[in-house]
């Protein structure tokens, strides 16, 4: 089924005149998707197919952007300093000695790491609630301001400071304060695992249904949205709210999308032909979700989708749709590891480099050796044998995945990945190793502190 909203009939007459229509055809694995364009501040597409453009779909990250909104309601109040350390308006979970500041929370440069738990409906839940997870996962990778590193418990503290601050569950402060207000009719962020009625089910990549699923970070990837919500917020942010996807934290290292910034709930970048793009992704279990904006051309655009890894197909539905707007904008491109190179013998890794990794209290040996032959390997007392690994490098920042479980309380003791994720200051490299529970699912990514120094 193929929906088109009914639109006003000059809006109508106008669309017709100046635009085609623009057909969506899914490809195979993808269940269903919304989509919508606007341009000076009118929708000028909406369609479905499988759904309509009022069907609530999980958006999964594209949250962050809501609540970023909401903590800057409370600050236009006078509840908070964006500039205070955050610990001053959740003393409950943030340790003293954490001095890293609201607007660093809300723009990744907080030092906190790469956390996720989802929970399955249908599966034993988590022991731990929120606040025993940040307590056990909410240490500071890297010092506050240093690196841009994305963290869903950056945004699930930006919740609970909200929901403190405000003396309302997030899920309240959120319905009457951003989606009322704008407008937002099927709009919720949910506060169990259960879908809002109406909304399209999850699926896996591999076309089976999921069970509901439920994100522990709620502020960082609770909400369901129609895509009529989302591009009406995604015109509501492009002419509200300029300052959050413009800061920048001085003297920070943003490794990510060709080092784009990351400003206050948005990413950001300026195309190498001046195009200047504002966007969100979002993705885990049953979602792959964009919207993007561009300010000099009074565009937005936004793409549901009901699987995950679609966010491929999601991007190239958002560049159709603006395309169709303006022919002269080239297709934008949104990949994470844009500007990475991979290991290749460069001097300022080559060599060996030993230290910890602390798993649930202990630190354990451990030893990353990038020889001269362009190979890397990783060993210690938290694996079972030396493993190789192919690192790929953006300035001084370190990405690797390789096959492994970490021995850790709360690790799924089943095969998985650990992510590693490390900055080199000089001769001192640190940041994480992210226990992945994967291939059957996002049930977590758990960080443990790594620090290393050359020999």
């Amino acid at each position: 089924m193929i929906h088109l909203r009914t639109l006003p009939i000059a809006l109508l007459l106008l669309t017709a005149c100046a635009h085609s229509t623009v057909d969506v055809a899914l490809p195979q694995g993808v269940p269903s998707i919304a989509y919508a364009a606007a341009r000076n501040g009118r929708i000028v597409y909406e369609g479905a197919v499988n759904a309509t453009p009022d069907t609530p779909y999980p958006i999964a990250s594209v949250t962050k952007p809501f609540v970023a909104t909401a903590v800057m309601k409370l600050a236009q109040r006078g509840i908070i300093d964006l500039d205070q350390p955050a610990r001053r308006y959740a003393r409950d979970w943030i340790p003293a000695s954490h001095r890293y500041t609201v607007r660093q929370l809300l723009n990744h440069a907080s030092g906190l790491p790469t956390y996720a738990t989802i929970r399955w409906t249908g599966e034993p839940s988590p022991r731990f609630d929120l606040a025993s997870m940040f307590g056990r996962y909410g240490f500071t990778a890297h010092p506050p301001g240093v690196v841009s590193e994305y963290s869903n418990l950056g945004y699930g503290l930006l919740g609970h400071i909200v929901a403190v601050q405000s003396g309302q569950t997030l899920a309240r402060f959120l319905e009457r304060e951003v989606f009322r207000p704008i407008g937002l009719r099927n709009t919720t962020m949910i506060e169990s695992g259960a879908a809002p009625p109406g909304a399209v089910r999850k699926y896996g990549a591999d076309g089976n249904p999921l069970p509901d699923t439920f994100n522990d970070t709620p502020g960082a990837g609770n909400i369901y949205a129609s895509v009529d919500d989302l591009i009406r917020f995604g015109m509501y942010a492009l002419y509200n709210e300029q300052a959050m996807y413009r800061y920048v934290q001085p003297g920070a290292l943003y490794p990510y999308y060709n080092s784009s910034k990351y400003g206050l709930g948005w990413y950001f970048r300026t195309t190498a032909d001046g195009t200047h793009v504002v966007w969100h992704e979002g993705g885990m279990p049953g979602a792959s979700a964009i919207v993007v904006l561009l300010p000099e051309h009074d565009i937005v655009a936004a793409v549901v989708i009901n699987s995950n890894d679609h966010n491929d197909f999601a991007q190239t539905v958002a560049n159709r749709l603006i395309a169709s707007l303006d022919p002269a904008i080239k297709p934008l491109t949104f990949d994470p590891v844009e500007g990475f190179v991979p290991y290749d013998e460069q001097p300022s890794l080559r060599g060996r480099w030993e230290g910890t990794v602390t798993i649930d209290g202990k630190p354990l040996r451990c030893a990353i050796e990038f020889d001269a032959g362009g190979k890397t390997t990783v060993a210690g007392e938290m694996l079972p044998q030396e493993t190789s690994f192919k690192p790929l490098l953006n300035g001084d920042l370190v990405l690797g995945t390789f096959a492994a479980t970490l021995p850790a309380e709360d690790v799924m003791q089943k095969p998985g990945y650990v992510l590693v994720r490390l900055v080199r200051r000089g001769d001192e490299m640190s940041g994480t190793m992210i226990a992945y529970a994967t291939p059957d699912g996002l049930r977590h990514l758990y960080p443990f502190a790594v620090h290393l120094r050359r020999q």
